[in-house]
Formats: structure tokens, sequence, C-alpha cells
């Protein structure tokens, strides 16, 4: 009994070597330069894109099998599928910023034949600046109050980069307004006809930004 127990004792630290032995003649083929950036957008600016480097440092080839942006407003693209040994490649993602503001953090999931490393995720954070603040961004009024105007603060944080393009309400039950308070501040007054019944708008307020529309929304309701 003593003698089996030894045994199979003896076993197990072989097995572990063995292991060992195996993880250490299998790294990870591909070595990436980064694997993470942090950008940060110019104003007024709509899409950024990035390279991420890498080459196969393995004795096999490797196949990307798939690219999988973590957003629809991303895009990814390898320039080629299958890298020999030694062999140089890049994945290059963009990713769109219209609409963004603050820190945007996304990310590509690349998929490989890879044995030891079969995925790898490459992650973007952008910091964009805000150029139009607006506040707030909703304006609504019970059933029965008074039509009075609500006044919506609208600050351009570059006033050299963003100006005014007008505004506009597809809603003839409420009226918009734009005026300025000073260089870089204006005030948005909403007002219904009356409130006599529920209703809703959205109020466009459009400014040129870099030589192109942008439009931002504020929402307004009778409920």
């Amino acid at each position: 009994m003593t003698e089996r127990r030894l045994g199979r004792v003896m076993k197990v630290p072989t097995l572990v070597l063995v292991s060992l032995a195996w993880v250490a003649a299998c790294p990870a083929a591909l070595e990436w330069k980064t694997t993470g950036v942090q950008l940060t957008a110019r104003p007024g600016q709509e899409e950024m894109s990035v390279a991420f480097p890498f080459r196969n440092t393995g004795d096999k080839a490797v196949r990307i099998l798939s690219l999988d942006p973590s957003c629809s407003c991303m895009s990814a693209a390898a320039d080629k599928a299958v890298y020999a040994p030694g062999e140089q490649g890049e994945v290059r993602v963009g990713l769109s910023l219209a609409g963004y503001s603050g820190r945007v953090h996304r990310s590509v999931l690349v998929s490989t034949d890879d044995a030891k490393r079969g995925s790898v995720d490459l992650t973007m954070t952008v910091e964009i600046t805000e150029l139009v603040v607006i506040t707030p961004r909703f304006v609504f009024w019970r059933v029965g109050d008074k039509p009075e105007a609500k006044v919506v603060d609208v600050v351009v944080t570059d006033p050299k980069t963003a100006t005014p393009g007008g505004v506009e309400c597809a809603n003839a039950h409420f009226q918009a307004r734009l005026s300025v308070r000073k260089a870089g501040t204006y005030e948005l007054s909403v007002r219904p006809a009356d409130t006599r019944e529920p209703d809703e708008a959205m109020v466009h307020l459009n400014f040129n930004i870099g030589g192109k529309l942008q439009t931002y929304v504020v929402y307004a309701a009778v409920k």
C-alpha cells in the first residue's frame, strides 16, 4: 500500500514539468506593439483612425479569422489574412466621432487560429471636447400649466470653431427662438401655443462646426 501511494505521488511533478515545457515551447505567435491607445480628438473632428502593428514571432503561419468591433460606429481591417513566421502586419481601426462627447472607450476583438492566444482586444480611448453644451436637453409643461417660455442655456466652448446656424421645429404648436447673451453664450426660448392637451416636439439647434453643419436636439413636451 505504501509503495503504491508513493508511486502515485511521484507522477504528479512529472506531469507538471511536461505541461510547463509545452507552455514554454508554445509562446503566443502574434506579438503586438500595443493593444490600447489613448487619443484626443481635435475640435470638430468627425472620425479617427489608428493602426495596431504586430509581428508573427512563432514558427507557424497565423490566420486572422475575424475582426469584431464593439460598436457599429467602428470599422476594422487587416492588411491581409495569413501571416508567415517573422512577417509583420497591422490592423487598422476607425472610429466615427459624430454625436459623441467626453471620453469614449471602444474595442475590437481580433480572433486568430493561434493555438496559444486565439484572441486579443484592441482598445481605443478618445477624449472628445464638447463644443456645444446644452442645459437642459428636455423641457416640459403639465397639462393646464400657463404656456410660459422655458429657457435652455447654450454655451459654445470655442466660439471660433462653432457658430449658430439656426433653429428648427417641425411642430408648429411650439415656438423656439435663439438669442445671444454674450460671445459664446446663447439662450434658447421654447414655448407651446397652449397646454390644453399633451403634445411633444423636437427642437433642432444647428451649429456650423469646422465648416460642417451639426444638429443638436432639445426635447419639449406637454404631459
